[in-house]
C-alpha cells in the first residue's frame, strides 16, 4: 500500500515546533512586504496560517500566499496549492485538483521536497504513475521518507518501472533509515527476505544504490524548513 501522510501537517512544518518567534515579526515582515518581498508575504502568511505571535487568520494568510506566488515566490506557490487542494477546508479556496496541481509543481521544480511529494501523490492518485515517479525519486534524494518507501513500492509492483527487487530492498531499507534512524524488527525481517531472493548481481546493485542515492535537502528545502530563523531573516532587512 503506497503511503500517503496528512499534507496539511507536512505543509506546516516550516513554522510549527521551533522556538518561539519575537513579538514584532509579524509587523516587521509587514514593512519588509510592503518594500516588495514575496518572501516576507510568505512568512507572514505562515505566521496567520498556524496562529503564531498572531490570531489564527486563514483568509488572509491565503490572500498573503497569493500575493507572494504572484511575485514569484516558490513556497507561496506551494501553500497556494495546499490551499486549493482542500488541507485547509473548502471555505477559504476553491477546493481544485488542477490548481493545486499547477501550484506545487512551482515548488516542486524549484525543489521543494515536500511539493514533490505532494506532486508524485497527486499523479498517483490518478494511476499516472510515469509522472509521478520522477517527483517521488527527486524528493527521495533529498531523504524524505514517504518518497522512499513509496519508490519501494513502486519497484516491488512495477508502477511506472520494471520489477526491480534491488530497488525493492534499498528503497525500503533508506525509507526506514530516514524515518526512525534504524532498522526495526520487522522491517529488517521483511529486508531480509528480499535479500534471499536477489541475486549477486541485483545485491551490488541494491548496495550501490543505497550508498549513493541520497544527495541532500536543495537550498529550497533547507529555506523552508529554517522557519522562524529564517522569518526573522528576511524581517531583519526592513530594520
Amino acid at each position: 500500500m503506497l503511503r500517503f501522510l496528512l499534507a496539511a501537517a507536512a505543509a506546516a512544518s516550516g513554522i510549527v515546533g521551533q522556538a518561539a518567534p519575537a513579538p514584532d515579526l509579524p509587523n516587521r515582515l509587514e514593512r519588509r512586504a510592503e518594500t516588495g518581498s514575496a518572501e516576507a508575504r510568505y512568512h507572514l502568511g505562515m505566521l496567520y496560517n498556524n496562529g503564531i505571535v498572531v490570531a489564527k487568520d486563514p483568509r488572509r494568510a491565503f490572500a498573503l500566499f497569493r500575493a507572494a506566488a504572484l511575485a514569484g515566490d516558490p513556497l507561496g506557490h506551494y501553500k497556494v496549492g495546499c490551499y486549493h487542494a482542500g488541507e485547509f477546508g473548502p471555505d477559504i479556496a476553491e477546493i481544485d485538483s488542477a490548481k493545486a496541481l499547477r501550484h506545487k509543481l512551482v515548488a516542486a521544480e524549484a525543489g521543494y521536497r515536500l511539493a514533490q511529494v505532494d506532486v508524485a501523490n497527486l499523479y498517483t492518485g490518478r494511476k499516472d504513475y510515469a509522472r509521478a515517479l520522477p517527483w517521488y525519486e527527486a524528493a527521495a534524494r533529498q531523504g524524505d521518507p514517504q518518497a522512499l518507501y513509496n519508490l519501494s513500492v513502486f519497484a516491488r509492483d512495477g508502477l511506472g518501472m520494471a520489477r526491480t527487487p534491488a530497488k525493492l530492498w534499498a528503497f525500503f531499507r533508506l525509507a526506514h533509515l530516514m524515518e526512525k534512524g534504524a532498522i526495526s524488527a520487522g522491517a529488517q525481517r521483511s529486508l531480509d527476505r528480499i535479500w534471499q531472493g536477489l541475486d549477486a548481481a541485483e545485491r551490488e546493485e541494491a548496495r550501490r544504490i543505497e550508498t549513493t542515492w541520497l544527495t541532500g535537502s536543495t537550498a529550497l528545502t533547507r529555506q523552508a524548513f529554517q522557519g522562524i530563523a529564517r522569518a526573522e531573516e528576511v524581517a531583519a532587512a526592513a530594520r
